[in-house]
């Protein structure tokens, strides 16, 4: 049985998250304090194991992308921290154009391909603390914590660009993605939840879709300039 250094207190752990990992790490020691242990090296073995199952259970295996159980409980837990910090959090959808000609034309493994290959770039072009979601099908999420609808803004409109400069060779054949894309913001003055949100975004990227494809849609309204929007200060103030 693993035992903990006698140095150390002993600690009840309920391991649920990466920091409990982090911190199991740091109390788990080799019972007689040896460099070679296998109880240490088994304990290691099997949190590689656990890691591997909890990536599976919250991963897209075709894109590498978080999935939709994820998406909706982190998009609930960001759309919570806005409203206790103020803080906006932005979504953005995005959903391939054209994707069934793909499919078509080239088969289904070929269209596999294509999805892989447009969340790739996608991908490499959001911050390190975004989070990359299947939503389903050709359709992407992207959680952007802390971002406002403008930076959001810039943000697709950057993804849409590197996605349709970046060519894709099917068959020798070199294809050209595209996608349309949907921003929304929420800025937590109203009580809210991940459905309705999703689903504001989601009517924006149909926009894009009917007015041309390969477009951000977005509420131009809520674009408020910089000199006019409120500081945290003044949000407290106003807010009960």
């Amino acid at each position: 049985m693993t035992q903990f250094s006698q140095n150390r207190p002993e600690k009840n752990l309920n391991i649920k998250n990466q920091e409990d990992m982090v911190e199991l790490d740091e109390l788990v020691r080799c019972p007689a304090d040896m460099k070679s242990c296998q109880i240490y090296d088994d304990y290691l073995r099997l949190k590689k194991e656990c890691e591997h199952l909890r990536s599976l259970s919250i991963k897209d295996e075709l894109t590498g992308y978080y999935n939709y159980s994820f998406l909706m409980n982190t998009l609930d837990c960001e759309m919570e921290r806005t409203m206790r910090s103020g803080l906006p959090t932005s979504i953005i959808m995005a959903d391939i154009d054209f994707f069934k000609r793909i499919n078509d034309q080239f088969g289904h493994e070929s269209g596999n391909k294509a999805l892989r290959w447009a969340s790739r770039i996608l991908k490499e072009n959001i911050r390190k603390m975004d989070f990359p979601c299947r939503y389903g099908g050709e359709e992407f999420v992207f959680i952007l914590p802390n971002e406002k609808l403008s930076s959001a803004v810039k943000m697709a409109e950057r993804l849409r660009w590197k996605l349709e400069t970046s060519p894709l060779i099917l068959k020798n054949q070199s294809i050209t993605l595209t996608a349309s894309f949907g921003v929304e913001e929420y800025s937590g003055y109203k009580k809210d939840n991940a459905t309705q949100f999703i689903e504001r975004a989601d009517a924006f990227m149909y926009k894009a879709k009917k007015t041309g494809r390969n477009r951000t849609c977005y509420d131009k309204k809520r674009l408020i300039p910089e000199s006019q929007q409120i500081s945290m200060d003044e949000r407290k103030a106003l807010l009960p």
